[in-house]
């Protein structure tokens, strides 16, 4: 839908809009990435750039998650023109997000009560997660933590971050720290130096994970002087690694691979986390287009969330059947580095846990044969089990029905027995 199908009084026309882009893109140095934090565009300041929609003004005035603002870059990815433009969606709250449900929660993984110390959650026994930052470039509307993102009142001072990392040396079962936020990349180059060095010299930690959307929403963050720094303590006692989220081929642009491409050139494997995203990219084309190119960009795929139970979300959770029918649609389709997991972080802290469509339906004891579904062509295939198994009992068993409907067009070690 284009902003002519708009009928609203007191909006801007669409040749304003386009002017004042043009003016706003041109008024600083747009690589300089200090610059285009500088040139935030902030709450209802956001109707200079879009003509806002009805819905729109209502989540700028009442939003109950957090801050709304986008950097100058963000919002030139977006199609001006279109209400329906999936960046757009990402950026500017929708009257949805005004409504807290009965199921939503503030904070729905439980996080604060697995929290030892401000600013750590401690849920895996051997991982936690550092919050390092409220801040991020871009206040992104599906953001998980909401409840801390934007708040300064969560802003994590030295003493904060200090008391994270005695807690991390006192349990040498922690081997894996997650640095997220806000966005730690958000952070002056000499306070991440500081984090990645304190993490380095605790022996038992060996993996460092960062978490930021910096490529997409703030590639120009991803200079030279900060990936040697990065480069500098990923060694052979810290191995860090980057995850990002892109939700759309849309961020997939000539600057955000440039930004990718310096992390790799610091020994930095880059992995991508997206969030299924209803009206954004909740069909098997975007998302088979998306992984398309994030391999184009060099980025694995890592995750694709369920999004969580967060205040006001209601406008883009999907059925959970959704996420399942994502995955078989790209299994064929895309080699397997460009398919996500499907993960669901369970509420009440229970952890990730993956789902995936039925492509094993069971094992029919007679023939000691398991049946599978191919991704790929729709077929039935079997494969026995071993002749010295004991773990027969352990598999889910299919029915004489099910196997006499399948096992005449079934492919497979049953074909190899026609020809002994």
């Amino acid at each position: 839908m284009k902003t002519s199908d708009l009928s609203q009084t007191g909006a801007s026309s669409p040749q304003k809009i386009l002017q004042n882009r043009s003016e706003l893109f041109s008024s600083f140095a747009w690589t300089d990435y200090k610059a285009q934090l500088q040139n935030r565009v902030q709450g209802e300041k956001l109707e200079r750039y879009f003509q806002l929609t009805p819905s729109e003004r209502i989540g700028l005035q009442d939003t109950i998650r957090l801050n709304v603002s986008a950097t100058p870059y963000y919002i030139s990815l977006t199609d001006p023109e279109d209400i329906e433009d999936p960046i757009r969606k990402m950026i500017l709250p929708r009257e949805a997000e005004t409504i807290f449900s009965p199921e939503e929660s503030n904070d729905p993984l439980h996080e604060e009560r697995l929290s030892p110390v401000k600013g750590l959650t401690h849920m895996y026994p051997d991982r936690v997660l550092l919050f390092t930052n409220h801040e991020c470039s871009v206040y992104c509307r599906h953001c998980m933590r909401g409840r801390k993102v934007s708040d300064s009142k969560e802003r994590m001072l030295s003493e904060d971050l200090e008391a994270c990392f005695e807690y991390i040396e006192s349990h040498p079962e922690i081997r894996d720290v997650v640095l997220s936020g806000g966005d730690p990349l958000n952070l002056s180059d000499s306070k991440i130096d500081w984090i990645l060095e304190r993490l380095e010299k605790i022996e038992h930690v060996k993996i460092c994970r960062l978490g930021t959307r910096n490529p997409v929403t703030l590639p120009f963050r991803i200079t030279y002087e900060l990936c040697n720094i990065i480069e500098s303590h990923n060694t052979d006692r810290l191995s860090i690694f980057c995850n990002t989220q892109f939700n759309h081929s849309k961020e997939c642009t000539s600057e955000a691979k440039e930004a990718v491409l310096k992390l790799l050139k610091a020994g930095v494997s880059v992995g991508n986390q997206c969030v299924l995203l209803k009206g954004i990219n909740d069909s098997g084309e975007t998302m088979l287009e998306l992984h398309k190119k994030l391999l184009e960009l060099r980025i694995r795929a890592y995750y694709m969330y369920d999004p969580e139970l967060i205040p006001g979300s209601r406008g883009f959770r999907t059925p959970l059947a959704k996420g399942i029918e994502i995955v078989g649609y790209l299994r064929g389709k895309i080699a397997g580095m460009g398919i996500p997991q499907f993960v669901n972080d369970l509420p009440g802290g229970g952890g990730k846990i993956t789902l995936t469509p039925d492509w094993y339906l069971g094992y029919y004891k007679p023939e000691r044969m398991h049946v599978f579904r191919s991704a790929l062509r729709g077929t039935y295939h079997v494969s026995p089990e071993p002749p010295d198994s004991t773990m027969e009992d352990s598999y889910p068993e299919i029915t004489l029905e099910t196997w006499e409907r399948i096992s005449p067009d079934s492919l497979g070690a049953k074909e190899k027995k026609s020809y002994e």
